[in-house]
């Protein structure tokens, strides 16, 4: 089954202040502010961990269980995805046993 790995886009600038961003895309011109949580998933999106690795760092920082922390965290991706801060989807297949 193919998995995803959400990557921030490298061409974003990103202003940090108080646990919370600023990101200007300077190629639509567009600004975004982030609030501390957008801030912390923006901040995982590196292209290297899949949405449930992601949501289960964030539900490890915060103290609750992954299956409650999962849905927001996708919403979050469909909302960074929408706003195209990140990388259009790339997905892998997931390894079979043995190789």
């Amino acid at each position: 089954m193919p998995r995803s790995f959400p990557k921030a886009r490298d061409e974003l600038t990103i202003v940090r202040l108080d646990g919370e961003s600023v990101v200007y895309d300077a190629s639509s011109g567009d600004l975004h502010h982030l609030n501390m949580s957008a801030t912390a998933v923006l901040d995982l999106c590196d292209g290297t961990s899949t949405i449930g690795e992601l949501a289960e760092i964030v539900a490890d920082a915060f103290g609750m269980p992954t299956d409650r922390v999962e849905p927001d965290v996708r919403s979050l991706l469909r909302q960074l995805r929408k706003a195209e801060l990140l990388e259009p989807p790339r997905s892998r297949k997931a390894p079979r046993d043995g190789s």
